[in-house]
Formats: C-alpha cells, structure tokens, sequence
C-alpha cells in the first residue's frame, strides 16, 4: 500500500568542487597570514572604485580596507576587505552577517600580504 502523506526525510548535499592544478586561483599566489581571517566583499579594477567602496563600509562603521592584489598577468585588483580574525568561525559568522545587511556575498580568506 502507497502512503503518500507519509513524511519524507530530506536530503542535502554539498557539491565539493575541485580546482584543477594546473590552474592555481587568482589570487592564490598572494602570500597569506594563515592564522588571521578577513571578509572580502568585493574587488574592483579601479582604484578609486574600491576607496568609494570602503568609505562607504567606513562610514556604516566597519573596519574596511583595500587590499592590492596584483596577478602574474601584471592585472591589479583592489580587494575591500573587512576585519581580522583568529579564527575562520568568527570570520564566517560575521560575513554571514554582512552579506545579509548588504545584499550581497561575501566570503571568507586569509590576511593577504602585499606584494
């Protein structure tokens, strides 16, 4: 007999995708502070893109910065960036918390030093 009322269990899955090796992340390259986090928000070509940016963060009272990112293609990227962490959880909670404010995404990375 077919119950179809019956509750089902759902299932959720996470797709892991692999980078391939022979092509490295942009921006990878960037030595990294591997015990201190940050949230990224955006990355903008122009720099004075990114310094209208991060005056805005600024000015909602956030802890924002402009990091420089230049790649092996001599190609620069302006990277605004909010806060330290010690820790990748309160980093994660944190730009979870942003992105909601802001409507946008936002993720997690190691403190990048320039180059």
């Amino acid at each position: 007999e077919d119950d179809n009322d019956a509750p089902v269990a759902k299932i959720t899955t996470s797709k892991v995708v692999q980078a391939k090796a022979t092509q490295p992340r942009k921006g990878a390259s960037i030595a990294a502070k591997t015990d201190r986090f940050t949230i990224q928000i955006t990355s903008k070509r122009m720099l004075n893109d990114a310094q209208l940016f991060s005056q805005k963060m600024i000015s909602k009272g956030y802890d924002a910065y402009i990091q420089k990112a230049v790649f092996d293609t001599d190609e620069i990227w302006y990277r605004v960036r909010v806060g330290s962490y010690d820790n990748y959880n309160s980093a994660k909670a944190s730009a979870d918390a942003l992105s909601g404010e802001l409507g946008m995404a936002t993720w997690v990375d190691f403190v990048r030093k320039e180059r």
